[in-house]
């Protein structure tokens, strides 16, 4: 890669630069006013460095045990970094694994924050993204984390030390600081020499996690470009630092062989072409790095390049440094906080988000497997196991706990698989559903629940089987159009499921037909459906008890048309013609409830249909008296599904292929109201709820 080397700066900006201040933070000044408070991580200068009260020729002290030295380098790029080892002047890079991590949040997503210093380091010390700690980078920010930092959330104290040359960094360890969970913390603001001196101090006297950060790289890339000999001797002067480290760690394993040290380099946000922080998601801003002395087990993409057509969700991310130092220190709290995945693990969890559906209490949980993916997945919700799953298994949805009131919570999901784990905080909206209109009892004939096979009227109303004995059965499915789903509740009745002589479908049989029956002046079919996006201007049936093939034929149908893409039809004929309700539109793949409303005595038949997409659609069309005397169909008390009543609807058509989707299946000996199949639509509970 060819560096580019920055443009003459002006008398201006060369003045600032010469007063210690950046020309983004000139910038920022300028554009938000002064302070401290800034996304670029402005330098402070004025404050005297602290003097290390330990040399570093003194005899090492606090041996044995693991131990953990992070070191960020703001500014060292991931190909500077591997041209220095390349040229192999640094000892400390010659045993190193190096491989690109991720910085910035997932793209697109809401963990995406801006590729800039302070909400990268942020989501270091955290393991979280802006999403939970709360810095994007965007405007006048509070430098207050709302996550809380690495050493917060080991299982115990631990002897952990800080030497950072970024003001703005140190703040965000304030609550850290004051409530002890850092033992030292040197103030060496605007000084590596200070940085170094004091790191070394810390492993003198054997801290078990040291925190180090420097930024000389960062000020030369900024003030002279990233192909400036200023910026090759900036990067060289730091990694002779990190030499000196290496040299005391190799002293004190000497000393004591037992003592076991993590050595993680990284940086974390990128810099563009120029060597300036624009904050964008493009890849070279996006790109960290993990150089470790140890093996990591799901350490991905080890030595690779990085372009622009990268994905940068395949690599490591600077979230997974905080897990892994602590699973290295044997400190992993048992409550798991943290986005990122400990990189000693076989498995690798990563890329885990969550989202809301807008018409369901529930909260759909994605994420990504690498590496080793035989072992069952734990879904944990605030610590409570809460799904054992497959392994392989990539998402899941939890329904919300039920409540009688509108709220938010505040969720934490951890999906743990082995060793490896990836925890996230989601905030989200519950409404308690519309309640299903306790009438809807009144008048119930029949109902399946398809919750098994062979299936059984709930009311006895009926029978349902399929259209011979020798048709394939239908296969059960998840009822997830109720709220919330179950896993079984829906049928999915197959076009392929076929006898030897071309018959499909279900049939159900009607111990009284309420299509003949002259003391039943009013009646109601309902039903959830779903159905592919095969939909064809020949039709299918939805549901018939008379030859389908021509609309006009005696009897009753709803067909499947595609008309502005799905369409049902609401369809009564007379053998000469037929009265008929049209426009209705639903959406592929998506459950929509279907109600047919007949009343014989007002002469009408009325159409609902309730969509996620479409909306809800209402229509009717008037019954003349010979369509009326026609309703019974063939007059066998028999209603097809996904076929008409003679099973064979679509063999004479040439059709195999169209799939139906069923659920709640139910009918009333009365017309209901268009509120209570609102209730059923909106509350997406089943009726079986208002069964005594």
């Amino acid at each position: 890669m060819t560096f580019t080397s920055r443009p003459q700066k002006s008398p201006t900006v060369q003045r600032l630069q010469q007063a210690g201040l950046s020309l983004s933070l000139a910038l920022l000044l300028t554009a938000c006013g002064s302070g401290s408070g800034g996304n670029d991580g402005p330098a402070n200068p004025g404050t005297n460095p602290e003097t290390p009260t330990v040399e570093p020729g003194d005899k090492p002290q606090a041996l044995g045990g693991k131990k953990a030295l992070i070191v960020t380098i703001d500014g060292l790029s991931y190909e500077a970094l591997l041209q220095a080892r390349q040229a192999g002047q640094h000892p400390a890079l010659k045993n190193l694994t190096i491989a690109p991590a991720q910085t910035g949040g997932y793209a697109g997503t809401a963990s995406e924050q801006r590729t800039l210093p302070l909400p990268g380091w942020a989501s270091l010390i955290t393991g979280v993204w802006a999403d939970e700690h709360g810095l994007r980078g965007v405007g006048q920010e509070d430098t207050k984390l709302n996550s809380p930092t690495l050493v917060a959330q080991t299982s115990k104290p631990t002897q952990a030390a800080l030497a950072l040359s970024t003001g703005d960094y140190r703040t965000l360890w304030s609550q850290d600081l004051q409530e002890g969970r850092i033992i030292e913390a040197a103030n060496c603001t605007d000084s590596d020499s200070c940085v170094s001196e004091q790191t070394q101090k810390y492993l003198q006297e054997g801290k078990s996690l040291i925190l180090a950060q420097i930024q000389a790289p960062a000020r030369a890339a900024n003030q002279a470009g990233l192909g400036s000999p200023a910026y090759q001797q900036a990067v060289n002067d730091s990694l002779a630092a990190l030499d000196k480290l290496f040299a005391l760690i190799d002293k004190r394993t000497q000393a004591d062989a037992s003592e076991d040290w993590l050595v993680i380099l990284t940086t974390s946000y990128g810099l563009d072409e120029f060597g300036g922080t624009t904050g964008s998601q493009f890849n070279r801003n996006k790109t960290s790095f993990i150089a470790t002395n140890k093996t990591l087990a799901s350490l991905p993409a080890i030595d690779s390049q990085v372009s622009s057509s990268t994905d940068m969700n395949t690599l490591a991310a600077v979230i997974d440094i905080a897990p892994t130092v602590l699973s290295h220190l044997g400190l992993q709290n048992e409550q798991y906080r943290f986005r990122g995945s400990p990189l000693q693990a076989d498995t690798r969890v990563h890329n885990l988000v969550f989202s809301k559906p807008a018409d369901k209490n529930m909260v759909d949980l994605n994420w990504v497997l690498q590496g080793e993916a035989s072992q069952e997945i734990q879904v944990m919700r605030d610590g409570k196991l809460i799904a054992t799953l497959p392994a392989g298994t990539t998402q899941y949805s939890d329904p919300l706990p039920a409540s009688d009131t509108a709220q938010t919570y505040s969720l934490y999901y951890s999906v743990q698989v082995g060793k490896a784990a990836s925890t996230l905080k989601a905030d989200v909206g519950y409404q308690p559903p519309p309640k299903l209109a306790d009438t809807l009892k009144n008048g119930l004939l029949s109902y399946y629940t398809f919750n098994s096979q062979p299936f059984t009227d709930a009311k006895g109303g009926s029978t349902l089987q399929t259209s011979t004995p020798a048709v394939p059965a239908g296969q059960l499915i998840a009822a997830d159009f109720l709220d919330p789903s179950t896993p079984k509740g829906g049928l999915r009745i197959m076009g392929s499921n076929v006898d030897g002589n071309g018959n499909r479908g279900y049939r159900l049989s009607m111990s009284r037909n309420l299509f003949t029956l002259s003391s039943v002046q009013q009646m109601t079919i309902g039903f959830w459906l779903r159905t592919a996006n095969n939909c064809h201007g020949y039709g299918a049936s939805i549901m018939a008890n008379k030859n389908y093939d021509s609309g006009n034929n005696p009897g009753f149908a709803l067909g499947l048309f595609n008309a502005n893409g799905c369409d049902i039809r609401f369809n009564t004929g007379y053998g000469g013609g037929r009265n008929e309700s049209q426009g209705y539109n639903i959406t592929p793949d998506e459950w929509a409830y279907v109600a047919v409303v007949i009343d014989k005595a007002q002469g009408k038949m009325l159409g609902h249909v309730f969509d996620p997409k479409k909306g809800a659609q209402f229509g009717s069309v008037a019954l003349e008296a010979r369509t009326l005397q026609a309703l019974g169909g063939t007059g066998t008390g028999e209603l097809g599904l996904n076929e008409d009543v003679t099973g064979q609807y679509y063999k004479r058509w040439g059709r195999s292929d169209i799939n139906m989707d069923f659920g709640e299946l139910a009918m009333w000996d009365r017309a209901l109201s268009t509120d209570e199949l609102t209730s059923i639509y909106e509350s997406r509970q089943p009726l079986s709820s208002l069964q005594p």
